[in-house]
């Protein structure tokens, strides 16, 4: 029987190098959110056809846990009795990651954040230490997309801020983080204005957690997607470890704005472009049923990790890991 997990079951998940699967190779022209589903289903379909004893209550009776970094003593123990670990049993990221030297490897990772936990921020970024067993990650960028501004009216200032005022998390609004009045915010738009006032507090409390991680050597360069140039002017302003690199989405912005351009050209931040919708996890979660029922009611965060070979610009492998609340629609069997 394959194993079973339990509903409401917390689990995180690695779906190992996805360029060697050859299901999502045949999808040619997919896109990021289709991308991540796609692993994911696979991932728990061979995890689930590789285990065959059921989860009691969320608890893993036999499953072996990668690992650890030997630096990872910052993360909340996700394989704790609560918590399932789930990778597929057959991936290559150790060959992967053997076949070259570590100088000779670039290692880039984008973590998906929809509330600024710190203490999920850095589960998430000691899940990817621990799956691709290094000492250090060469940049990490910061995508930080609150649930409301996915569900906000757009261009209603009140309901941005009202809706920001009660679902922050309480850390977000306390006396270290001040508040800044659009009107000193050099926003290339109001709309980037409204945005940057309701999201830059919580993303200062999860930039002094990746800040740490550059201070201890762990982390090489920090990098933060899709804020408006007012909003990384401000950012790297307060910054102790300024951004190195600013992601821009230009499925939503055809142009880039010119005081973006202008400040990243100025200040030696590097502009690129990406195609993650902000709503990536919520997405990606709805599309994550196997043929088994089982499927992600939530997904907490996602760390995407690529690694490239230097010399060649070459990707080697690429991968996710996240944190989910499984959902299991046929029931406990």
């Amino acid at each position: 029987m394959a194993a079973m997990l339990q509903s409401a079951s917390k689990v995180t998940i690695n779906t190992g190098n996805v360029l060697n699967l050859i299901d999502i190779k045949k999808k040619a022209g997919q896109n990021v959110t289709e991308e991540l589903s796609e692993s994911i289903k696979l991932t728990l379909s061979e995890w689930s056809t590789e285990n065959g004893k059921p989860l009691q209550n969320g608890s893993a009776l036999s499953h072996e846990v990668p690992e650890r970094s030997s630096h990872s003593t910052n993360l909340v123990d996700s394989t704790a009795e609560t918590d399932v670990y789930i990778t597929r049993p057959h991936d290559d990221i150790k060959t992967k990651m053997s076949e070259e030297e570590r100088k000779n490897l670039k290692i880039g990772v984008k973590i998906f954040i929809n509330e600024d936990s710190t203490v999920a921020l850095k589960e998430s970024l000691e899940n990817v230490f621990t799956a691709l067993q290094t000492e250090y990650i060469d940049n990490v960028i910061l995508s930080y997309n609150p649930d409301f501004l996915n569900t906000v009216e757009a261009g209603n200032e009140a309901d941005l801020r009202n809706s920001y005022s009660a679902k922050t998390s309480p850390i977000s609004l306390g006396s270290n983080v001040a508040k800044i009045p659009s009107t000193e915010i050099e926003a290339d738009s109001e709309a980037d204005a409204r945005k940057c006032e309701a999201i830059l507090p919580g993303i200062k409390v999860l930039w002094a957690v990746l800040e740490d991680y550059v201070k201890e050597g762990r982390v090489k360069q920090l990098g933060v997607a899709d804020v408006g140039g007012g909003c990384l002017r401000v950012l790297h302003a307060w910054s102790r470890v300024r951004p190195a690199i600013a992601q821009i989405n230009l499925a939503s912005c055809c142009v880039v704005p010119p005081a973006l351009h202008a400040f990243c050209r100025a200040n030696d931040v590097q502009l690129l472009t990406h195609a993650d919708p902000p709503n990536i996890l919520s997405e990606a979660a709805s599309k994550t049923q196997t043929a088994g029922g089982t499927a992600c009611a939530t997904l907490d965060w996602c760390a995407r990790y690529q690694v490239h070979i230097k010399c060649r610009g070459v990707l080697a492998l690429k991968g996710y890991v996240c944190k989910a609340t499984i959902d299991n629609l046929h029931g406990h069997k």
